[in-house]
C-alpha cells in the first residue's frame, strides 16, 4: 500500500506539473486555463488524451506534435518530472499528513513562479498573493501551530523585502540608467530600479506564510546565498552586471529546500550559536 500510495503521489505531481506548464504558458498571456483544452501551439490541433500523458508522450513522441511536427520544448517534460519528484519527496517526508498537502500546494506554487519569472519576469498574484491567505488558512488548521506567528512572519518578510526594494531606488537613484532593462521589457525600465521587484515582495510574504519563524529565515538566507553565489558566476562568466536577475527562482530554490532541510539547519545554527 505504501508503494502504490507512493507512485500515486508522484503521478499526481507530474499531472499538476503539465497544469502549471498551461498556467505558465497562458496567464502571463491573458489566456484562459480552461478553455481551448490543451493543443499544440503551432498548429492550433488539439492534443489528444492518449498523446497528453505527463512526461511519457514528449519521449513517445520524440518531442514533436503528432499532427504538425513541430518540436515540443523539453522543458514540459522537465517541470512535470521534477513536480511529480517533489511531490514524491513531500510525502516521503511529511507521510500522510495534512503536512504532505501543504507542502505540495507550496512547492506546486514556487515551481509556477520559476516558470512566470524566468520567461516573463511575472510573479503571478494569484500565485503571491492567493498562496499567502493558503498559507495562513493551513496555519489555523489544528495543530498546525500557532495562526499569529505566521501572519507576523508573512507581514515581517513583506516588510524586509519592501525595505529592501526602497533602499536599492534610493541609492540607484544616484545613479540613474545604471540599471539596465532586460530584452524586451525596455517600456518597463523603472520598475527595474528598485533592486527588488514588487512580485519578490508579494512572494516572500508568501513564503513566511507558509513557513512560519524560524524556517522562513532559513529559506530567506538560502535564497540570497544562491542568488549571491549565481550573481557572482554570471559575472564572471561575462554577464552584463547592470542588467538585473529574476530573484523568483532563487527564493523558490531556497524554499523548498528549506521545506526538507530547513528544520535541521535551523537546529544546527542554534547549536553552533550556543557553542560560542
Amino acid at each position: 500500500m505504501r508503494t502504490m500510495y507512493l507512485v500515486f503521489s508522484f503521478l499526481f505531481g507530474a499531472s499538476v506539473g503539465s497544469f502549471l506548464n498551461v498556467v505558465a504558458w497562458r496567464v502571463p498571456r491573458g489566456e484562459s486555463i480552461v478553455r481551448p483544452a490543451s493543443r499544440c501551439t503551432s498548429c492550433g490541433t488539439p492534443i489528444r488524451w492518449f498523446d497528453n500523458v505527463p512526461v511519457l508522450s514528449w519521449f513517445l513522441l520524440r518531442g514533436r506534435c503528432r499532427s504538425c511536427g513541430a518540436a515540443f520544448s523539453f522543458r514540459y517534460a522537465l517541470v512535470e518530472l521534477v513536480t511529480g519528484l517533489l511531490f514524491l519527496a513531500v510525502v516521503m517526508r511529511f507521510g500522510q499528513s495534512w503536512l504532505s498537502l501543504k507542502y505540495a500546494v507550496f512547492v506546486s506554487l514556487l515551481v509556477c513562479t520559476v516558470l512566470t519569472d524566468i520567461d516573463h519576469w511575472i510573479v503571478l498574484d494569484s500565485v503571491s498573493l492567493g498562496g499567502t491567505a493558503v498559507g495562513l488558512g493551513f496555519a489555523l488548521l489544528p495543530g498546525a501551530g500557532k495562526f499569529l506567528p505566521h501572519l507576523i512572519t508573512s507581514v515581517s518578510a513583506f516588510l524586509l523585502f519592501l525595505i529592501i526594494r526602497t533602499v536599492a531606488g534610493m541609492l540607484l537613484k544616484r545613479r540613474p540608467g545604471y540599471t539596465l532593462p532586460p530584452e524586451g521589457h525596455e517600456s518597463e525600465a523603472e520598475e527595474f530600479q528598485g533592486g527588488m521587484g514588487w512580485g519578490d515582495i508579494k512572494l516572500a510574504a508568501m513564503t513566511g506564510a507558509f513557513l512560519g519563524p524560524a524556517l522562513t529565515g532559513v529559506a530567506l538566507f538560502l535564497s540570497f546565498l544562491a542568488g549571491g553565489l549565481a550573481g557572482t558566476a554570471f559575472i564572471l562568466a561575462g554577464r552584463n552586471r547592470r542588467v538585473p536577475v529574476p530573484f523568483g527562482p532563487f527564493l523558490a530554490i531556497g524554499s523548498i529546500v528549506t521545506v526538507f532541510a530547513g528544520r535541521g539547519l535551523w537546529e544546527a545554527y542554534l547549536r553552533l550559536g550556543a557553542s560560542f
